[in-house]
């Protein structure tokens, strides 16, 4: 799910670190030259912060992490090396924070769907829609990358799916339990956690042909299976009425 998930609403997250950083860097040039850093340096250095991220996630995105270098970068935006070393001591550095934006904006996303659902079954209805937009855009090569050369990417990843990932399938399901829309005896946690690693095996395994299935097509038939057994038959009567309306607003766009 995971980034998998790579999002937009790009730098929501990210800004808050930013603009600390540059605020300490502000801090620091006044302890040294004794002239704070003005608003207009000030925006200046956030706007090649921010272009170096974008200009790094756009490159990672379309040949892989490791077959981009900062040369790579520093070329493609039309300033020296050196330049992007003055905001991110290495590519390791630059690495970890786009994960970290990236799981920020992902965690803005999940919230996000709990204020939207008006009940359980919605909400699930919803989580697909995001998870199925959400892997159109996946590379699967990043993930690979990540978890084998930026131990600490990964580790942020791992926490993600282990507490935001995990607790929002947990916050789901108790709450469709409450409203009778899924069954009782249904073991919240123990259930989310099977699906978040049933998720990463389908992702980094090679259960099924790639050539054959989409991972797109995988992740819903998966969603599928994984939502239907948890509903009751109040709880399918509301799916099948929403997965009929939104079919239906699908052919009228």
């Amino acid at each position: 799910m995971v980034w998998v998930f790579v999002s937009t609403c790009i730098f929501c997250g990210i800004l808050k670190n930013v603009k600390q950083n540059l605020k300490n860097k502000r801090l620091n040039a006044e302890g040294n030259f004794g002239k704070p850093l003005s608003f207009r340096s000030f925006a200046i250095e956030m706007d090649v912060r921010e272009n170096i991220l974008e200009k790094a996630t756009e490159l990672y995105t379309q040949f892989g992490i490791r077959a981009v270098t900062m040369d790579d970068i520093a070329k493609e935006l039309g300033i020296s090396k050196k330049t992007i070393y003055q905001y991110y001591k290495d590519k390791s550095d630059l690495v970890n924070t786009i994960t970290k934006y990236h799981l920020e904006t992902e965690t803005q996303r999940f919230c996000g769907l709990t204020e939207e659902g008006k009940n359980g079954v919605h909400e699930l209805v919803l989580l697909s829609a995001c998870l199925r937009d959400s892997i159109r855009d996946t590379k699967m090569n990043l993930l690979y990358e990540l978890q084998k050369f930026y131990p600490k990417a990964w580790k942020m990843y791992e926490e993600f799916k282990g507490n935001v990932m995990k607790e929002s399938i947990m916050s789901v399901i108790e709450r469709g339990k409450k409203e009778g829309l899924f069954r009782p005896n249904i073991d919240a946690e123990l259930i989310a956690i099977m699906r978040i690693e049933q998720v990463q095996t389908f992702l980094l395994g090679n259960l099924v042909p790639r050539d054959k299935y989409t991972l797109e097509e995988i992740q819903m038939q998966l969603f599928d299976h994984f939502m239907h057994g948890l509903f009751t038959i109040e709880g399918h009567q509301l799916f099948n009425q929403y997965t009929t309306n939104s079919k239906n607003n699908e052919e009228q766009n």
